[in-house]
């Protein structure tokens, strides 16, 4: 028994015309998105101390850059590398992995989601 398959052509140019309708507004969007989620979720792991003063937690940032956004502390909370990783006499709290653990899947279809509505998916 044989099958014919009619239309192919049609919808993979339908994907190709979609495909050129994501100009760089539309990823810029749907990465910031992303960047977003990462660092709300960075900032709700991020050890609190009990000191009355500014917290790491609280400035999380997510710098835009050429390629994306670089999420993670501002730059003069230096101590957190020492908290992700430890030191010599310190055991490691780390954040900033398990957050992208843990919100990988929902950034994708975060991402996915805007690119979708954006294209008229």
């Amino acid at each position: 028994m044989a099958m014919e398959l009619t239309g192919v052509q049609e919808v993979l140019n339908q994907l190709q015309l979609k495909a050129s309708q994501i100009d760089g507004k539309v990823k810029k969007e749907a990465t910031k998105a992303g960047a977003e989620i990462f660092r709300k979720e960075m900032s709700s792991n991020a050890p609190r101390s009990s000191i009355g003063k500014e917290h790491l937690a609280d400035n999380i940032v997510a710098v835009e850059t050429k390629n994306g956004y670089e999420i993670g502390p501002a730059a003069k909370f230096y101590y957190a590398y020492f908290l992700e990783y430890g030191t010599s006499k310190m055991k490691s709290q780390p954040f900033v992995a398990p957050t992208f653990e843990n919100n990988r899947v929902v950034v994708e279809k975060t991402m996915s989601a805007v690119l979708k509505a954006r294209l008229g998916l």
